[in-house]
């Protein structure tokens, strides 16, 4: 027969842990080149028109899983009698951290006419901490912060050979584009339920 459960032991596993969806806004940060939207020919020199900068900010759906061994109360044992603080009361919170992988829905893209080829644009995979209230109705939810590793598949920049400011090569008579993947940082704020 089992004995009835200690009424004192924290729960092993409270629900707002383990595996997560949650969603977002994030900002990322390509690690090097240019992105660029349009070039012109002027007496035969390619000018860049129109580039975007290596900074972006989009919507993210994620997935995230809070180690349970990795957590941390946060002044759960606020006592009004002895620490007069009101912001400890309303700050008490757990605290967990684990993986998490994101698509980044419509985020910028250096694609002509401001177009972006399909609706995610981004990929990332990193490390996340999520804060969560003990008191909050929802058992489930927690605000998360992270960062990781964003691949962008398909960033527009100039062909091969052909370099701004610089003439055209023997034989060329447009300016050519090509799409290639780009690496960057991604940071990023979620909510999940």
């Amino acid at each position: 027969m089992k004995n009835p459960p200690d009424a004192t032991q924290k729960d092993p596993a409270p629900t707002w842990k383990g595996l997560g969806f949650g969603i977002g806004i994030a900002a990322d940060f390509d690690i090097g080149g240019t992105r660029v939207v349009n070039a012109q020919l002027v007496n035969n020199i390619v000018r860049v028109t129109d580039v975007t900068s290596n900074v972006d900010v989009g919507f993210v759906l994620e997935a995230h899983y809070f180690i349970r061994d990795w957590d941390f109360e946060i002044n759960r044992r606020y006592n009004p009698n002895t620490n007069p603080w009101p912001c400890l009361a309303i700050c008490a919170m757990d605290m967990a951290t684990g993986p998490f992988v994101a698509l980044e829905i419509n985020g910028g893209s250096a694609v002509p006419g401001g177009n972006v080829a399909g609706p995610i644009t981004g990929y990332a995979l990193g490390w996340m901490v999520g804060f969560h209230h003990p008191e909050s109705m929802n058992k489930t939810s927690s605000w998360n912060f992270g960062v990781g590793l964003r691949i962008d598949p398909k960033t527009q920049v100039l062909g091969d050979g052909i370099v701004a400011n610089q003439p055209l090569p023997i034989g060329e008579t447009a300016i050519r584009y090509k799409q290639e993947p780009r690496a960057g940082i991604m940071l990023l704020s979620s909510f999940s339920w």
